[in-house]
C-alpha cells in the first residue's frame, strides 16, 4: 500500500515459469502479464525484466530466444541442471547449458540458482566429490568458481543460516582473483570427468542423456526419465546419495491420477517440480525409441528406484559398500531441532540469545526437526495474535 521511495523496481522477475502453457499465458500479446509489465517498464516503474525457471531445456531456450528479457535465473551447475538435466536443449544436446550460452550471446544477465543445494548439496558433500576437487578447493568453492570462470554466470545465490556459511564463498571470491585459480579448477574438472568415464563408461557419458523426452511429453506418461538418469549419474560417478535421495523423494511426492487424462495430470503438476518417479507399469518403449540403448535406461530406472525410494536411509555399511559415504556435514544446526515437548516461544528465544547453551533440550540433529519447526511457528503465530488482541 506504500509507494516505494525509490520510485521504481530495479529487477522484476517472473518466478518459476516452467511449463509451455505458463509461457503462453505470460507472453500472450493481448492480455498476458508480460505486456502489462512492459508498459510499467516504459513508464519507468521497472528497469529490467527477467524470469526464473525449473523448466525443460527447450522451454528455457524458448524464453531466452524470445529476446524479451534482460536477465535469467536458472539452474546450470557442474553436477547437473536440475529439472533441465536430461531434457532436449534444441541444439542436439540436453540441459540448460545451451540456453545459458544463448543468454550470454544476447547480453542478458545470468543468475545461478542454488549452486550449493540444488547443485549437489555441497554443504554435506560426498567423500568422492570432496576428494576429487580437493585439497586446494572445497566443493562449495569449486561450484562457485566453475559458475564464474567456466559457465559464465555473473551472480550466484548463497543461502545461509549463520555468518560462517559464507566462509567458503568468500574464499572462492578471493581465489577468483588469483593467477593459479584456473589450474586448480581445471585439475578438479579433469578428476571429476575421469570419475564419470570410469564409473559410467564412455558411451553413457557421451550419449546416455540425449534423445530423452521430457516428462511433459505424453510418451513418458509423466515419468521424469532424464531427471532420474541424472540422479543415477551423480550417485554412480560421484557418490551423491543424500542429494539424490532428496531429489527423488520430490518426484515420488508428485500426485498422479490414472483415471484422468495425461493433459489433466500435467495441468495440475507443480511447475517448480515437474515429473514423477519411476513407474514399473508404465511402458516407455515409445519414449525411448531414439535413445542409443533403451533397455539400459529401463534397467537404470529400476535400480535408482530400488535404492532411492525406501522409507529409510541406506545403512552406513551399505553406503560404504556402494561408495556413497558423506565426507562431512556443515549443517551444524537443524531448524529448531530438539525435544518437541520442550518447544515454547520463550525457550526458543532463550536458545537463540544464548547461542544454544540454554533453551530447548536435546538439541541434536533429529528426523522430526521440520515438524518441530512447523509446530513452533504455529505457536509464534498464536502468540503474536494474542499480543495483537491485547493491544
Amino acid at each position: 500500500d506504500h509507494e516505494s521511495k525509490l520510485g521504481y523496481i530495479d529487477l522484476f522477475g517472473f518466478h518459476v515459469v516452467s511449463k509451455d502453457s505458463e509461457v503462453d499465458t505470460m507472453l500472450n500479446e493481448d492480455n498476458g502479464c508480460y505486456a502489462f509489465i512492459k508498459e510499467c517498464q516504459k513508464a519507468g516503474k521497472i528497469k529490467h525484466i527477467g524470469f526464473s525457471s525449473h523448466g525443460t531445456g527447450e522451454t528455457i531456450m524458448r524464453m531466452v530466444e524470445s529476446n524479451k528479457f534482460d536477465y535469467i535465473n536458472i539452474h546450470a551447475h557442474y553436477f547437473g541442471d536440475y529439472h533441465g538435466e536430461g531434457t532436449p536443449d534444441t541444439q542436439g544436446g540436453h540441459g540448460n547449458k545451451a540456453a545459458l550460452k544463448k543468454a550470454l550471446e544476447l547480453d542478458m544477465g545470468v543468475f545461478l540458482i542454488s549452486p550449493y543445494d540444488k547443485g549437489g548439496k555441497l554443504f554435506r558433500p560426498s567423500k568422492t566429490v570432496a576428494k576429487a576437487v580437493g585439497p586446494e578447493l572445497t566443493p562449495i568453492s569449486f561450484a562457485s568458481l566453475y559458475a564464474w570462470k567456466k559457465a559464465g554466470f555473473h551472480t550466484v545465490s548463497v543461502g545461509f543460516s549463520k555468518v560462517s556459511d559464507l566462509d567458503e564463498v568468500v574464499e572462492a571470491a578471493y581465489l577468483y582473483t588469483q593467477e593459479n585459480t584456473m589450474d586448480l579448477l581445471d585439475k578438479a574438472v579433469t578428476n571429476l570427468e575421469k570419475l564419470a568415464v570410469e564409473k559410467l563408461g564412455q558411451d553413457w557419458v557421451d550419449k546416455g542423456m540425449v534423445n530423452i523426452p521430457s516428462c511433459l511429453k505424453e510418451s513418458t506418461n509423466g515419468v521424469a526419465i532424464g531427471h532420474i538418469m541424472w540422479l543415477h549419474n551423480v550417485c554412480t560417478a560421484y557418490g551423491m546419495y543424500e542429494f539424490a535421495r532428496d531429489r527423488y523423494k520430490s518426484l515420488m511426492n508428485t500426485s498422479w491420477d490414472d483415471m484422468k487424462t495425461f493433459e489433466e495430470n500435467v495441468a495440475k503438476m507443480n511447475g517448480g517440480n515437474c515429473g514423477r518417479a519411476h513407474q514399473p507399469n508404465v511402458d516407455l518403449t515409445e519414449a525411448l525409441k531414439d535413445h542409443y540403448d533403451p533397455e539400459l535406461v529401463k534397467k537404470k530406472l529400476a535400480e535408482v528406484h530400488e535404492y532411492l525410494s525406501g522409507k529409510h536411509d541406506m545403512t552406513a555399511e551399505d553406503r560404504q559398500t556402494r561408495g556413497f559415504q558423506q565426507a562431512y556435514n556443515l549443517t551444524v544446526w537443524e531448524d529448531f531441532c530438539g525435544d518437541a515437548n520442550t518447544l515454547t516461544a520463550s525457550k526458543v528465544m532463550l536458545q537463540s540469545l544464548t547461542g544454544g547453551y540454554f533453551g530447548i533440550n536435546n538439541t541434536t540433529e533429529r528426523r522430526n526437526s521440520q515438524a518441530d519447526a512447523s509446530k513452533l511457528r504455529g505457536n509464534f503465530a498464536k502468540a503474536l495474535e494474542g499480543l495483537g488482541n491485547d493491544n
